[in-house]
């Protein structure tokens, strides 16, 4: 391995100095490995004898696309053949359409095309939120096009001298689910942020991989290439990319145009960094197998080919038997294997023994889409695997070639692209320059014109001290960071949200740009729909750009038609919008707001999220629908007997079917615009009420299903008002039967049986209101049976202590419990002879409820600092955490006061009672310290347990 390396970075070294005349050709070629000799020898035979011209590239590579250009406009081939699954053939035509604009993307589902993850995800109680991005599929894999690949150029080009085009490789389809699982995978090198931060603006380096960065065109192999990382070593680059830009992307647009010479390079180039990596190793992970399906479909093309123009009688005596040239069009990695198998050579065995003697028949039919991809997920600094970071400054560095060699452009990834820019790769960078600085001022970070100065020297500097033509990605990078980062930076750090240089140079260095797919082209109906329902209502999608838009669905049509597509899609799970802010009916939160925001943005994902779901319907609305009946089916499957029977009293929601969540499904279907489906659900609700034992559930739901009846106009459901109003009187029937079993809650769960107390408190004051504005009543006969069970809870001697507490409390604020009686029980509970515990918890149950209570009543005060005074100094510590937890209910100004009537009747002055501790956050960190330097002190001498470690009793709580 290590001799490859060597002899790899000698050639490399004088690919570097330029392949392809006079000595130094000799030169490189006595240093090379004979494998690399005998390949490029057969590469002269194939050419000559049968007509194949490879083309190897590097995906995404403006210099190979150049090039590309320049041979298909040369050689005029009869067929231009390219590495892609070969399903990706029929969706040509959409490819070649007039409107169709990149960067776009085909995508690929492995399977059915389905997916693994069809549910529609959970929300609290087994509610109907959208899917997590976790749940996304593992088997779709992209294959994107920016203007500058050179696929995409040889699509164009190919198409314009009239030849054949198709794609040759594996369908994706029959990889195994372990080879389509790595398509893409991103090498270490390439995830996170750029140097300092500074390429992508990312700063911290942590974001989660995007599943949908995925492609089919991964470059792994060259980047962990020991053979290139010599060569880096040498050239004195940072990594593989750096060593690309120094020997191809640098070259002049005269000599990219030289395509023999660039190809011979590239060769030379990936064939070294094939020798570096086993036969078993590229086995097991697909590419031997792909390589033996594109070297059968070349040899099946030119003889075809050859016999089409022998049976026509046109053959010429030209290589190929008159066919015509055929190039050939692949991943760099990938031209060693196909040039070995074809010309016959000992080491192409392994390619050609996969081939089956009859061949490998028609090309594979699979599912395929086109899709709009965008620059993000295109930059391998982002997590990209096949490579090239940076799309925007290669976007445009592409488009600057073009412009030099006056080649009409490639239609670009944006109209404005294709506007008269910069003359040659020089002049770019200078545009770059500027373009930076622009953008930084506008976010706040200013860069002066003498800055912009230096940078442009300081860049030219750096390009003639490495030997480049012209400033590269590399040497403009360098020059910002050393010329406009100031005293502050503005690139940013670890816990800095404010970047402006940095984002400033991931807008101009990333792009972002978003393609467009024609209408009526390979996109499913799905997507096309969903296109269209979001540009009605006026939603941005021409980019990938985040955006914000504030709704008052309660007032303006426009609006509620706006927030029913927004929360159309995020019920799917495409992953269109969320709602940041404002009323949200489905999840009970926020209902007294007005008015309502939600951030989105259209990307590949959202695509590639609707491509996935297109086995559930055609249309939004249809897909929506087949999501109602999945969360429906999930909830009257799972049953409401011993799960929820278990969960009985403790104010815990149950895992199963629950009323909580079906009432959740009522909202999410309003809210969706599906109203006409909520008979089903509601048949479910009605039983589940009958069956349901949570009384926490039952009072959420009711609430829930209130609170859609108040928002009836705003949701459109003025036709189901009577029916909410039928739901919440049952939902009382069902609480009033279950508030017994609130008197039978442990102590542990008090807290959550008070706060369903509370909760039913409140649903009976606003159905008894909007019982008062109904006609009809919201069952007043239910409501009072529920008010008759709180009494007899409240009076029943057995009721849990919190409980009790709570129950007397609300009883006396809502006039049903007189003064005295009030204070008398409170004087009985905590009385002398009572258990402290017992009597705590039942001063927290009132103080839950009622915190003001006892500020506002003497006797009931005089009665708590009685028990307190009399309770022993061991018994008041070991209630000292609850009773610390009581007064938490207290607001600071009621904290205030009650210090102030404590000390009154103590004797002592207020501010020895009511302290203020005002610490700074260096005060917070050395005390921080101080704490862990202490506890290693008492660990060294074994007293670790004196901090609550191993072994410290901690049965009491924190005092």
């Amino acid at each position: 391995m290590s001799g490859t390396a060597v002899s790899g970075t000698a050639v490399s070294g004088g690919v570097a100095s330029g392949v392809g005349t006079g000595r130094r050709t000799d030169v490189v070629r006595e240093l090379a490995p004979e494998r690399l000799r005998a390949a490029a020898d057969a590469v002269g035979r194939l050419r000559d004898e049968r007509g194949i011209h490879f083309a190897p590239v590097r995906h995404h590579s403006p210099a190979c696309a150049v090039a590309v250009r320049a041979a298909i406009e040369e050689l005029r081939p009869a067929a231009v053949l390219i590495e892609g699954p070969e399903e990706f053939t029929r969706l040509i035509p959409d490819l070649l359409h007039e409107e169709t604009r990149p960067p776009i993307a085909v995508l690929s589902l492995g399977g059915s095309g389905s997916g693994s993850g069809s549910s529609a995800g959970s929300g609290p109680g087994g509610g109907v939120r959208a899917r997590a991005a976790e749940d996304e599929p593992a088997g779709a894999g992209f294959y994107p096009l920016a203007s500058f690949s050179p696929e995409w150029v040889a699509l164009r080009a190919g198409h314009a001298v009239g030849a054949e085009l198709a794609f040759v490789d594996r369908s994706f389809g029959e990889r195994s689910a372990a080879e389509r699982a790595l398509a893409g995978s991103a090498a270490p090198d390439q995830e996170g942020s750029g140097e300092d931060g500074i390429e992508n603006g990312a700063g911290s380096g942590t974001a989660r991989p995007d599943p949908f960065a995925r492609t089919l065109m991964s470059e792994r192999y060259l980047a962990h290439s020991e053979a290139i990382a010599a060569l880096a070593r040498r050239l004195g680059c940072r990594d593989h990319d750096e060593v690309w830009d120094q020997l191809f992307e640098a070259r002049p647009s005269a000599e990219l145009a030289d395509w023999r010479t660039v190809f011979d390079d590239v060769f030379a180039w990936s064939a070294l960094a094939r020798l570096d990596y086993e036969e078993g190793v590229l086995a097991g992970e697909g590419s031997l197998d792909r390589e033996a399906r594109m070297a059968a479909r070349i040899a099946e093309t030119v003889d075809r080919l050859s016999a089409d123009r022998l049976a026509a009688g046109t053959t010429d005596g030209t290589a190929g038997g008159g066919a015509g040239p055929v190039l050939v069009v692949t991943g760099a990695f990938h031209t060693l294997a196909l040039v070995e198998a074809l010309s016959g050579a000992p080491e192409g065995a392994p390619v050609r023994d996969r081939q089956p003697e009859g061949g490998f028949g028609p090309p594979a039919q699979g599912e395929a889409w086109l899709v709009r991809y965008d620059h993000e997920r295109l930059d391998g600094l982002r997590g990209y695997g096949a490579g090239m970071p940076s799309p925007g400054y290669y976007e445009r560095l592409y488009a600057a070639h073009l412009r030099e060699l006056r080649l009409a452009p490639e239609l670009v990834s944006h109209p404005a692209s294709a506007t008269p820019g910069p003359i040659g790769a020089r002049a770019l960078a200078t545009e770059i320059l500027v373009d930076v600085a622009r953008s930084a001022a506008g976010r706040g970070h200013g860069v002066s014109l003498p800055q912009v100065g230096a940078a442009a020297e300081s860049a030219v500097r750096l390009a003639e001290l490495r030997e480049r033509s012209f400033p590269c990605r590399t040497d403009l990078l360098d020059a910002v960071r050393s010329c406009y980062v100031q005293d502050d930076g503005g690139v940013g750090g670890p816990g800095e949200p404010e970047r402006p240089l940095g984002l400033a140079v991931a807008e101009v260095f990333g792009g972002r740009s978003l393609g467009d797919v024609p209408p009526g082209s390979a996109s499913p109906p799905l997507v096309r729909d969903v296109r269209d329902r979001v540009r009605a209502v006026r939603l941005v999608i021409d980019d990938s750009v985040p955006r914000t838009t504030r709704l008052d669905a309660r007032r303006t049509a426009s609006h509620r038609a706006k927030r029913q597509v927004l929360a159309l899609l995020d019920f799917v799970g495409a992953g269109f919008g969320q709602l940041v802010s404002g009323p949200d009916h489905v999840s009970g939160r926020g209902l007294g707001l007005i008015t309502e925001e939600w951030q989105y943005c259209w990307t590949p994902l959202v695509e590639a999220r609707l491509v996935e779901m297109v086995h559930l319907g055609a249309t939004l609305d249809a897909v929506a629908v087949a999501r109602l009946y999945e969360a429906e089916a999930r909830l009257a499957g799972t049953g409401t007997g011993a799960a929820a029977g278990a969960n009985a009293g403790t104010g815990a929601g149950a895992a199963a079917a629950t009323v909580d969540a079906l009432a959740q499904l009522v909202a999410q279907t309003l809210v969706i615009g599906m109203g006409a489906h909520l008979p089903r659900i509601v048949s479910l609700l009605r039983t589940t009420l009958d069956t349901d034992r949570d009384l926490g559930s039952v009072v959420s739901g009711a609430r829930r299903l209130l609170g859609l009846w108040h928002a009836r106009v705003e949701l459109g459901a003025e036709e189901h008002a009577r029916e909410l109003l039928d739901l919440v009187s049952q939902a009382l029937a069902t609480a009033a039967y279950l508030v017994s079993d609130l008197g039978r809650t442990r102590a542990e769960d008090e807290d959550a049986a008070i706060g369903t107390l509370i909760d039913l408190r409140s649903l009976l004051r606003d159905a008894a209101a909007a019982g008062d504005d109904d006609r009809g009543g919201t069952g007043g006969e239910n409501r009072t049976a529920v008010v008759r069970e709180l009494a007899r809870l409240r009076d029943d001697r057995d009721t849990a202590p919190a409980v009790a507490g709570a129950l007397l409390a609300l009883g006396f604020t809502d006039g049903e419990v007189p003064d005295d009686v009030l204070v008398t029980r409170v004087r009985g509970a905590l009385t002398a002879g009572a258990d402290p515990g017992t009597a705590v918890r039942f001063l927290g149950g009132v103080m839950r409820a009622a915190p003001d209570l006892i500020l506002h009543t003497p006797e009931m005060f005089d009665a708590v600092d009685d028990a307190l005074r009399a309770l022993q100094g061991d018994a008041f510590l070991a209630v000292l955490p609850d009773l610390r937890r009581a007064f938490t209910w207290l607001r600071p100004t009621e904290t205030h006061r009650l210090a102030k009537r404590v000390a009154e009747r103590t004797g002592a002055r207020v501010d020895q009672v009511d302290v203020r501790v005002a610490l700074s956050e260096e005060d917070l960190a050395a005390g921080l310290a101080l704490d862990q330097e202490l506890a290693a002190v008492l660990e060294r001498d074994g007293l670790a347990h004196w901090t609550g470690g191993p072994g410290a009793d901690t049965t009491r709580g924190e005092a």
